[in-house]
């Protein structure tokens, strides 16, 4: 990620096509939520991105540029925004490029260096009159245990925006956790019943059930859970 610069000779995202269709997506809902959300929440709403990066994108076949999740996000007002990026040069790119881009929301902003993993206790107590929308697109699964869901929602109102790795991150690799990291795909699963699935089910409906198990999960954490594939 690191190693490929943009125009404006900082670090960029490698991403490929799919990645402007799901900012297209991110940045219409984000929209809705801000505005539909506004005079209700009398203003107190806050944004969220676990794995925010370097604020911009680059597709290497086509070279075309364009902004990243943070940056979207701060087209629109939010009360509060909470960064989180591990890589340092990442993160550096992402404070330089939000002081160009939008300085007067610098006061609004938390960002947090390292893994959201360990550092999600940053993001403290909100208050109970706030909502919140937290975008979560890790690179990958092994990156995102549940555990860091649960504590992102507990005592909170807040959204949330998964994109959810069945492709890249589950049937790429699942005869690697079914054989030597099982602890891998039950720490971000949050459950181990996929076990069960692997055994009982066809494999062209194994994935399906997968995902299945992870929705169930978040509605257990309370949430209204919805899979875009449907």
């Amino acid at each position: 990620m690191a190693n490929m610069l943009g125009s404006d000779g900082l670090p960029v995202r490698d991403s490929g096509i799919w990645a402007k269709e799901k900012l297209y997506y991110l940045e219409h809902y984000l929209d809705i939520f801000s505005v539909g959300m506004h005079k209700r929440w009398n203003g107190k709403l806050y944004y969220i991105d676990l794995f925010a990066g370097p604020g911009r994108c680059l597709i290497p076949g086509t070279k075309e540029e364009f902004d990243g999740s943070p940056l979207i996000a701060l087209k629109f007002n939010f009360a509060k925004y909470f960064f989180f990026e591990s890589d340092s040069s990442c993160f550096k790119a992402l404070k330089t490029r939000i002081k160009d881009r939008a300085p007067e929301k610098l006061k609004n902003i938390e960002f947090v260096p390292g893994d959201c993993n360990k550092e999600i206790a940053k993001i403290g107590p909100l208050p109970s009159s706030s909502l919140g929308v937290a975008f979560v697109d890790p690179t990958g699964i092994l990156p995102l245990p549940f555990e860091t869901i649960r504590k992102l929602t507990v005592g909170r109102k807040i959204d949330l925006i998964i994109n959810f790795h069945e492709g890249m991150g589950i049937r790429m690799n699942l005869h690697q956790y079914t054989t030597t990291d099982e602890n891998a795909l039950t720490s971000f699963m949050g459950s181990d019943r996929w076990k069960q699935h692997f055994k009982q089910q066809h494999k062209s409906e194994i994935y399906r059930a997968i995902a299945k198990e992870y929705l169930e999960n978040l509605q257990m954490l309370g949430y209204l859970a919805f899979d875009s594939d449907r």
